[in-house]
């Protein structure tokens, strides 16, 4: 049985390194039952992958899968008893096994909204039983040039994996169809900012209370840039909205400008004032905010960001920057590195009360995409 210290380690390294994905082997498994294939090439959240569960069955990871081995030396090989193994190529010796989270049912063409709309288009699910839709999918800072480098919003629009704005209806239409699946517990909305002062707060409000009236007792996780008028807080909060991301991605003021040039106009002090209000306004442990790393950041004054962000209350979604297909090629975050990173950060949360076990709906509930929860448990 794999401990929580060993799933810590593995998980991290999967989520730094990704896997290779042989394409000849993708007829194989099909024969065997195994729909897999590269996953999202944009959208909200680390793109281009699948999720897996480790042995145990209850670590769950969102893995990136390359198609060409020069990107990791960790493969995906032949698949015994539902589990696919995997391989160092380096070492020569067998990593692990993994089993692959299935698509659900509701992906399939037939399956569409009451307006014609495939239900794939209007959300997705992340992990096991999250369902996540980005509300607008496009972005003013797009628009303007200064799009985050990480970014693919645009690039599932481009590539007619989804509508532009989705409406109340069909989301609710889509939710009932996961929660038949039992694919979904609870839910992200995720959205581009808006150029407007709400800076799509407002189109949030709007489809929560409709959501709210057919699916009265579903966690909801939102998602939004930090305000200067914090009094939309309260109006999510009060729209139907559990749990909030205000996601700052990058903290190092020196990186930060080259790649969140749009965002970067946005001062910390901004972002700490909207994480204590919505702590106030949410409750413990339901703010969150996604911080990337890969970017070459000092990794002690990282640490001492992280402090900052943990000490106002707010659970700090840690995960490795992924190159998106289309966008400039990103760097490799070190695991190693990763993992002390995620201890430090766990020991830090017990300190200051954070506990993002607590969390109600969203990417930490989820947590597919990050091992802060592992580390949590482990320290």
């Amino acid at each position: 049985m794999i401990d929580i210290e060993t799933a810590l380690k593995l998980k991290t390294e999967l989520l730094c390194k990704g896997l290779f994905l042989d394409n000849n082997l993708i007829p194989q498994y099909k024969e065997q039952g195994i729909e897999i294939d590269f996953g999202r090439k944009g959208g909200a959240g680390p793109s281009g992958g699948r999720y897996f569960l480790l042995e145990d069955e209850s670590t769950l990871i969102n893995i990136a899968l390359w198609n060409t081995p020069n990107r990791t030396e960790l493969s995906l090989k032949e698949i015994k008893d539902g589990y696919f193994s995997v391989f160092n190529e380096n070492s020569k010796k067998f990593f692990g096994n993994l089993k692959l989270i299935q698509n659900p049912r509701f992906y399939s063409p037939e399956f569409k909204t009451s307006d014609g709309i495939p239900m794939k288009k209007i959300a997705l699910v992340h992990g096991i039983d999250c369902l996540a839709s980005t509300i607008y999918q496009k972005c003013v800072y797009w628009a303007c040039g200064e799009a985050c480098t990480f970014c693919g919003i645009e690039v599932s629009l481009q590539n007619d994996a989804t509508i532009e704005e989705k409406n109340a209806k069909q989301m609710s239409e889509v939710i009932t169809a996961a929660k038949r699946e039992g694919r979904c517990t609870h839910m992200t909305l995720t959205s581009g900012t808006d150029e407007s002062l709400d800076k799509g707060a407002n189109r949030y409000i709007e489809l929560l209370k409709e959501v709210r009236k057919q699916h009265p007792y579903l966690p909801l996780h939102v998602q939004i840039e930090a305000l200067e008028d914090l009094e939309y807080i309260n109006k999510l909060k009060e729209a139907g909205a559990d749990t909030i991301g205000i996601h700052i991605e990058v903290m190092d003021e020196s990186i930060r400008k080259d790649i969140t040039p749009g965002k970067y106009h946005i001062s910390l002090e901004t972002f700490e004032r909207n994480w204590e209000y919505a702590i106030e306004t949410f409750g413990n442990n339901q703010v969150s905010s996604y911080i990337l790393t890969g970017f070459g950041e000092s990794k002690g004054d990282f640490i001492k960001d992280i402090e900052k962000v943990i000490s106002i209350g707010v659970i700090p979604y840690i995960t490795p920057v992924r190159s998106i297909p289309g966008k400039k090629f990103l760097p490799i975050t070190y695991y190693k590195d990763l993992i002390e990173i995620y201890r430090q950060s766990a020991e830090l949360m017990k300190h200051y009360g954070v506990n993002p076990l607590k969390n109600k709906a969203g990417c930490v509930r989820c947590g597919g995409c990050s091992a802060i929860k592992e580390a949590y448990k482990a320290v």
